[in-house]
């Protein structure tokens, strides 16, 4: 199981891509954080740039069928996404997220 993160440049992608995933079960318990914004160093000084994050969980092995539908979807939207191993968990979250998440 991992927590997934996605990074993308609109509230509009954030929300395409996580009815995408959730309608197909890919997706479990996904928030959404519209106040973030990365930093980037440029001519000598920094530079702010506004981003989403959409996160939840899935299983890992389920990665790169969401990464695979996040690209075709969301094209130059997508910033960056990454998932974080799951090593623990407490069991009817488990049991929800092994049940209500698409097979492998």
């Amino acid at each position: 199981m991992i927590h997934l993160t996605i990074q993308t440049r609109t509230v509009e992608a954030a929300e395409r891509l996580a009815a995408h995933l959730m309608e197909r079960h890919l997706l479990l318990h996904p928030t959404m954080d519209t106040d973030h914004e990365e930093l980037t160093w440029a001519e000598g000084r920094l530079t702010r740039t506004s981003q989403l994050l959409l996160q939840g969980m899935t299983k890992a092995l389920l990665y790169r069928e969401i990464e695979q539908a996040a690209m075709a979807l969301l094209g130059h939207d997508l910033v960056r996404m990454h998932g974080t191993p799951i090593t623990h968990m407490d069991p009817e979250a488990q049991k929800r997220l092994l049940e209500q998440t698409a097979k492998t």
